[in-house]
């Protein structure tokens, strides 16, 4: 490994990162200064208004947010964090496990500012790694372009492509794949369809980031949870269930690279909706006491890499989202959940008259 003296303040930022004892503090305060430093360099300033959404890109298979959107995500700390440690863990593994070869990566939706790599790229030599940075939006390459300027980090093989990741087809196995194309319960953005495009281009022992993405059907009070994060900062998902706070109904999505492929081969045309589907979940609402106090929750779970995970609530992408069909609960019944394919990815969900 290598240090690059023209790289040096991105370096001091990534190592307040990775150090495992940084506080909250100096942690937020790195990732602000990498923001702050990126919009400096770029002219492109983080943006999550209503405004901002207009120049989204509306796909075959979901919503790219617009470089604006995509750079606001850096103040989504936990989540920056722990995909940022999980990349550099699976680089470290890499090397340690595979041959001598450069590791090839692909970072799928890197934004204007490539936050999930960039950062740490200085940590390595610039024979250790063959780069290639892909975005729907022409803006969000120019702006990485001007970043890998500014940073020095033109000697490293990087390659960007505007391409979309949902179609996407690399010349050669691939090491490493970074897609973080995400919202909470994979609702509007492509994650689904990006990792079945992207995840049979791995390499036979490459690694794919996030490793694996659940989605589950809980019953839970929304609004007796968020009083119990705004004191405590987080959610006890066992206690609650012991406690009879939470009934969990379901695992209604396992998004595994490995597995994708295959589940949209199998996704069945559904003619009320107009779209494709996967094979459904089905789910039986419980006979508890006060149902009505219940909202139905997805709950989104996800492992980037080893131990590098984020939990309920832990990031943006972590929300529970209330489930607007199922508001009207009655015991017993019994439905059937399945994730639409399309240009607004979502879960549907119908009544179950199989019995």
């Amino acid at each position: 490994m290598s240090t690059q003296p023209s790289s040096l303040p991105l370096l001091e930022i990534a190592k307040v990162i990775l150090n495992e004892n940084s506080s909250s503090q100096s942690l937020h305060q790195a990732l602000d200064s990498f923001g702050s430093l990126c919009s400096q360099i770029t002219g492109i300033i983080p943006d999550q208004t209503f405004s901002a959404w207009a120049e989204d890109s509306f796909l075959e298979n979901g919503v790219a947010i617009n470089p604006q959107a995509a750079a606001h995500c850096i103040t989504d700390y936990q989540r920056s964090i722990v995909f940022i440690r999980g990349v550099y863990a699976a680089l470290i593994h890499i090397q340690k496990t595979s041959d001598n070869t450069a590791i090839k990566i692909l970072y799928a939706g890197c934004g204007p500012f490539a936050t999930l790599l960039l950062p740490i790229l200085g940590m390595f030599h610039t024979d250790d790694l063959e780069v290639y940075l892909l975005d729907i939006h022409q803006k969000s390459l120019d702006s990485v372009r001007k970043l890998l300027t500014h940073f020095g980090l033109n000697q490293y093989r990087i390659t960007l492509l505007q391409n979309d990741a949902c179609t996407y087809q690399h010349p050669n196995n691939l090491h490493l794949i970074i897609a973080e194309t995400m919202q909470k319960s994979l609702e509007q953005e492509p994650q689904f369809a990006v990792t079945a495009n992207l995840g049979p281009q791995l390499h036979e022992h490459g690694i794919f980031i996030p490793q694996n993405i659940e989605v589950q059907l809980c019953l839970a009070s929304l609004e007796y949870e968020r009083d119990i994060v705004s004191h405590y900062q987080q959610i006890d998902h066992k206690a609650l269930v012991k406690k009879g706070k939470r009934h969990p109904l379901g695992t209604v999505l396992n998004l595994k690279p490995s597995f994708a492929a295959a589940q949209l081969k199998n996704a069945h045309y559904n003619p009320l909706t107009e779209k494709f589907e996967l094979e459904p979940v089905k789910v039986s609402i419980p006979k508890i006491k006060e149902l009505n106090t219940f909202d139905a929750l997805f709950l989104t779970h996800i492992k980037v890499f080893k131990h590098y995970q984020l939990d309920d609530y832990e990031s943006e992408i972590t929300l529970p989202l209330k489930c607007q069909t199922l508001t009207d609960l009655k015991a017993e019944a019994k439905h059937l959940i399945s994730y639409q394919l399309g240009n607004y990815p979502r879960f549907n969900i119908d009544e179950d008259i199989s019995n």
